[in-house]
């Protein structure tokens, strides 16, 4: 629509139409488009902490997973937007389905390898595909009708994107991430230790558990520990999981530990919708925790929960074929002992903290049965690790760890490529569909024309409203990607929720993102989007410093409910930085695509937060390192918020303008 025409409607009290006459086929086309991207962000999100359970990686490592898939947007971003501009926008959403199928089909061989890299590559071709589309569908967005609406017309369709992330969610949470092996991760450590160290499971808890003692008695080193309530409380906690693993190196419990197991495995499968939904109206407080069943209660009695019930397993396993000499019979009645004086010390710690008795603990005396307990634990891993596995029953042991762990990690390798796999077929018709039934021309102004890169880059250069949007931009998808990925590694951290139980609040705050996303789109129509980027970043703000410093399931709350103020932020900034350029936008919304690489650098850096031991701050306050990571959302937060307030005065020019 040209400008006399916008006048014209403006002045005779009729706004202008949200899509360009004619122009109706290839904007519900286009739309179609978005739910597909929202599905692949989010179904790969949960993966973070999936690998990181399967291929035992850091969380760091892990995190590189967002690294591939948001650095495939910086990486194509730009040469899309150049083949667009020389071609047509249908050709770039030929290109883009086209990467993004074979990017998920590439999950079948690098199943086959059970290495991560491969994983990364697939991510990276996959997401070379996104970038096309994306930077394909949101130019072909805004040129389906006037100016006037076109940050509208976008948001609408933007709109369609959570209900594709929804899809992904529920795909991870139901078809993935229930249906990975349910043995623990630090299991799964002691058999890969087996495995790369030819040492005995039993030597390996031994050292876990002097790492443990000599922290505790490191923690008792300076000043008087006893004004510290925090220390006490560390020291008192630690004391009783010390003694607790130390009962079973003493005595593993195998026969009771098979019992056990093979009644948790009898239980009746419950519905996973039930399960889910029963899950999250627990988190919501909704309901009462549901008690747990018989099973579950002589568990944590006898093996102090499921790592307990594994470790028994396994060490038992391991005795089997132990020769036992009398060191090894020495070595194990010094831990029975020594757990004995673990208890003994939490109790005294115990006692104090509660009834606070600070007093009457002789600091010194603590500290020596601290290091004693320490150098007990040694002594007892020296021992066991003269025994190597691989002269257990002749290697066999060696070998059927290694059946066990690779059949592990090959169940888990196979269901997350099964939808993935099934992802690519669907493309793959789409592909076919929109080949046929896309009109080659949208009747805007597209394809065939020269390419005048530098000429435009020296343009948007000079542009400070577009040149802050893409730093915005960067900042806004940062922020959505750690929150939506760590989402589960807090819930399991500060709550103990389980990763499927924490997928599911991930879907609740989607539900939440899509509703305020139309809510805001409504009320974009009468408040300067500027004004509204501004108070959502300040709420955003505010919920993700009540995730740092709220205990309990307030915290998680304030975590779900920053997805209401990051609803509408990436079609308004990109609707933002966008306005007034013409053709120009091709190339310019290239920078903003490119500027979704926020997700490649931001993660891992969060990553490597959470690898980090809890923060000591002042006042003996301690700050567990995945509540502490929360600081860089907030940041992003603060960027947003600026760029909100400095739009501001010039959409407020821009709109006058138009009703002029």
């Amino acid at each position: 629509m040209s400008e006399e025409n916008v006048a014209s409607s403006a002045q005779s009290g009729k706004s202008a139409p949200l899509i360009g006459k004619g122009l109706l086929l290839p904007f519900l086309f286009i739309v179609l488009l978005f739910p597909l991207w929202g599905f692949a962000n989010d179904i790969t999100n949960p993966m973070v902490a999936a690998f990181k359970n399967i291929l035992l990686i850091s969380n760091f490592e892990s995190s590189l997973v967002q690294s591939a898939f948001y650095g495939g947007y910086a990486l194509m971003a730009v040469p899309a937007a150049i083949f667009i501009k020389r071609f047509s926008y249908k050709a770039g959403v030929l290109i883009g389905l086209a990467l993004y199928a074979l990017g998920c089909l590439l999950f079948i061989p690098s199943a086959w390898t059970v290495a991560f890299v491969p994983f990364l590559l697939a991510y990276l071709i996959m997401t070379c595909g996104l970038s096309f589309l994306e930077t394909t569908a949101n130019p072909y967005i805004l040129s389906l009708g006037s100016e006037e609406t076109a940050t509208r017309r976008l948001n609408f369709a933007q709109s369609f994107n959570p209900m594709g992330s929804i899809v992904g969610m529920f795909v991870a949470s139901m078809c993935i991430l229930v249906n990975l092996s349910p043995e623990t991760e630090n299991a799964r450590r002691l058999r890969e230790g087996v495995l790369e160290n030819d040492a005995t499971i039993t030597a390996q808890f031994a050292a876990q558990q002097a790492d443990i003692a000599a922290g505790m008695a490191a923690l008792t080193a300076d000043g008087d520990w006893r004004a510290n309530r925090k220390v006490m409380k560390r020291l008192s906690d630690r004391s009783t999981i010390l003694a607790n693993n130390l009962d079973l190196l003493s005595d593993p419990k195998y026969a009771k530990a098979q019992e056990v197991s093979a009644a948790i495995a009898a239980q009746p499968t419950r519905n996973k919708f039930a399960e889910a939904a029963v899950g999250v109206a627990e988190v919501l407080q909704l309901r009462e925790k549901t008690p747990p069943t018989p099973a579950e209660t002589l568990r944590e009695r006898e093996f102090y929960g499921a790592d307990g019930l594994e470790l028994a397993l396994l060490l038992g396993k391991e005795q089997a074929g132990t020769p036992f000499s009398a060191e090894n019979f020495a070595a194990r009645f010094l831990l029975a002992e020594t757990a004995k004086d673990a208890r003994a010390v939490s109790d005294k710690l115990d006692d104090a903290y509660w009834h606070h008795k600070e007093a009457s603990l002789d600091p010194a005396a603590v500290r020596a049965e601290l290091e004693r307990i320490a150098e007990n634990i040694a002594v007892a891993h020296r021992v066991f690790a003269e025994t190597p596995a691989s002269a257990l029953d002749g290697g066999n042991y060696v070998a059927e760890t290694k059946k066990i762990f690779d059949g592990i990690q090959k169940q888990d390798l196979d269901t997350v490529v099964l939808p993935y796999a099934l992802m690519g077929g669907v493309l793959l018709f789409v592909f076919a569909l929109f080949a046929w039934k896309l009109p080659a021309s949208s009747g805007a102004s597209e394809g065939g024309s020269e390419v005048h890169f530098f000429a435009t880059l020296k343009r948007l250069l000079k542009n400070a409203r577009y040149i802050e949007g893409v730093v915005a931009q960067l900042f806004y998808v940062g922020v959505q990607i750690m929150v939506w990925t760590f989402i589960i590694q807090y819930a399991e951290a500060t709550l103990g929720l389980s990763k499927a139980t924490a997928q599911n609040c991930n879907i609740l705050a989607m539900v939440i993102f899509v509703s305020s996303r139309f809510v805001c789109t409504f009320f974009l129509r009468y408040v300067n989007a500027g004004i509204l980027l501004f108070a959502l970043a300040v709420g955003g703000g505010a919920l993700v410093m009540g995730t740092i410093w709220c205990e309990g399931y307030l915290g998680l709350y304030c975590l779900i409910g920053v997805s209401a103020c990051m609803s509408l932020m990436f079609p308004t900034i990109y609707g933002i930085a966008l306005g007034g350029l013409g053709d120009d936008a091709k190339l310019g919304s290239a920078g903003l695509i490119m500027a979704i690489g926020g997700g490649c650098l931001m993660p891992p850096l969060q990553g490597f937060i959470i690898d980090m031991p809890p923060f000591e701050l002042w006042g003996g306050i301690e700050l567990a390192s995945v509540r502490a990571s929360f600081i860089l959302p907030f940041i992003c937060f603060v960027v947003i918020a600026l760029y909100g307030l400095r739009s501001i005065p010039e959409l407020a020019r821009r709109r006058g303008k138009a009703a002029s």
